[in-house]
């Protein structure tokens, strides 16, 4: 239930190189929260990352949101032209010379 809304509207996102960091790490502190400690021969521990993920596979959210991306970005391409959206992507930035974009 976490990560539908951890990703809603994630389509629209700017993915910068913080926010993947970010994402990152709330799935790590979820798979911590859920998951137990595990004994192996009377010894307790935490599994590693790497065993979690291969556990709970669904646990990538920075994938998923890539793939959501990609999703949304073909459902714009068959969009009617007359929808803003579309009308939006395929817009061109007019830049007068001499301007500065920062």
């Amino acid at each position: 239930m976490v990560k539908p809304v951890t990703v809603y509207g994630s389509e629209t996102w700017a993915m910068i190189e913080m926010g993947v960091k970010r994402l990152s790490t709330v799935d790590r502190e979820i798979l911590r929260r859920v998951e137990r400690p595990v004994g192996e021969r009377g010894i307790w521990g935490v599994r590693t990352d790497q065993v979690q993920r291969e556990l709970y596979k669904d646990v990538d959210t920075v994938e998923d949101i890539k793939m959501k991306r990609q999703e949304w970005t073909g459902n714009v391409v068959r969009m009617d032209h007359g929808r803003a959206v579309k009308k939006v992507s395929e817009s061109k930035l007019e830049i007068e010379e001499g301007e500065d974009l920062r």
